[in-house]
């Protein structure tokens, strides 16, 4: 299907943007034309009284960390304890996780009521730009640029459209970063993972995966360079002088404000969870239960790529096997990824919103290795899965809104 269109990387990037505009469209018709709906700020860290008349208040169970990122674009740099009536509950975390809503303040011109219009746009934005480069790591991967747009079809990513969160935007610098690393422009790789890592701090499992394989190549002599290593290394040396910072402002350290909250024994919430969905007792349950499904399904099949793209069937014991090894960044960085998802307890399993955004680089990751390896009619039928469960995750969250 994809020959019958340009090989330009500009189709998966119109693609994307219409896919989000559409979907924005429909967002916008559910909520009645009122955007601030997409923030879901509620009770108890958003005060009613206390908000801006630009920002509708919704009850308790509606709040979501969209309203978290709202209060970034207002102000971007206030140490307060409420700004707007927003008030944070995690202030060192929120903080650490600034680069959406710092974008968000500028793209509002800082001007409060247009910070609502303003996250929305910078995800289109953001879908649109995922494209182009989903399109460019595609090709790079001798795949039809069209290809790209599997990337964007991430589920997930649904969710950061309709709730004003940062998992689009921080993605799309971090494939960025990826794409200039294959194109070995690593000052531009380097910038680009710092500013996902300032945008989402889950991030880090790719410049991470940057530096591990940049100094495996080196090590098997494959590539004499070190400067794919630097380009993983400086990226976290900013993410730890980051957290640094935040640690000084509000006496607390980022990385450790809610990780007792969300893990647990490997797999131990996986599998608690998936007892109590099997069999699901109604709707929700069954969609919970699809995207689980389709999360273990994607996260295997990536596991499958990574392991006939490693070289270790093939290595040899003794001194000369480094020779046969091979490890890019997307293998290094799909590992601890992967690890992240499989440490999430059940009240992260418990929610699709939850485990579909913590597992956003595992998939993302996953899929660019099913993009590397598996046939033409077979990434077919990963598109078409993808896109069913993108569709229903749509249809969900409309159903959610209005």
């Amino acid at each position: 299907m994809t020959e019958r269109l340009p090989d330009r990387t500009w189709v998966p990037a119109v693609g994307a943007l219409a896919l989000a505009v559409l979907f924005v469209a429909a967002l916008l018709v559910r909520a009645g034309g009122d955007v601030s709906l997409l923030v879901h700020a509620g009770p108890p860290w958003t005060d009613p009284a206390s908000a801006r008349d630009s920002l509708t208040v919704q009850d308790a169970d509606q709040a979501f960390d969209g309203q978290f990122f709202y209060r970034l674009g207002v102000a971007p740099w206030s140490t307060d304890e409420t700004v707007d009536g927003v008030t944070f509950d995690l202030p060192s975390l929120r903080n650490a996780r600034w680069g959406y809503g710092a974008l968000a303040f500028v793209a509002s011109g800082g001007d409060a009521d247009l910070v609502p219009w303003a996250l929305v746009g910078l995800n289109v934005v953001a879908a649109a730009a995922m494209g182009a480069i989903g399109g460019g790591l595609a090709k790079s991967a001798g795949r039809h640029a069209g290809w790209g747009l599997l990337l964007v079809l991430w589920p997930g990513f649904a969710y950061s459209i309709s709730m004003d969160t940062s998992e689009l935007v921080a993605s799309t610098f971090a494939l960025g970063g990826l794409l200039a690393l294959r194109h070995r422009r690593h000052l531009w790789a380097g910038l680009a993972l710092t500013a996902a890592l300032l945008t989402r701090d889950t991030a880090a499992v790719i410049p991470f995966g940057v530096l591990v394989g940049g100094l495996v190549s080196w090590w098997s002599r494959r590539d004499r360079e070190i400067r794919q290593a630097a380009a993983g290394l400086v990226p976290l040396v900013a993410f730890g002088a980051w957290q640094v910072l935040q640690w000084s402002r509000f006496d607390a350290l980022p990385l450790t404000s809610s990780g007792d909250n969300n893990l647990s024994a490997p797999f131990g919430g996986l599998v608690e969870e998936l007892g109590a969905l099997v069999p699901p007792s109604g709707g929700d349950e069954l969609f919970r239960l699809v995207s689980m499904l389709g999360l273990v399904a994607l996260i295997s099949a990536g596991a499958w790529a990574w392991w006939n793209r490693s070289g270790l069937r093939s290595a040899a014991a003794g001194p000369r096997a480094r020779r046969f090894i091979s490890l890019s960044a997307e293998q290094a960085a799909w590992v601890p990824a992967v690890f992240v998802v499989a440490v999430l307890n059940a009240y992260l399993w418990s929610g699709a919103t939850a485990f579909m955004r913590a597992a956003t680089e595992a998939a993302l990751l996953s899929i660019l290795l099913l993009l590397g390896s598996l046939r033409t009619r077979l990434l077919g039928l990963l598109a078409a899965a993808l896109s069913g469960l993108w569709l229903l995750t749509v249809a969900a969250q409309l159903s959610k809104l209005g």
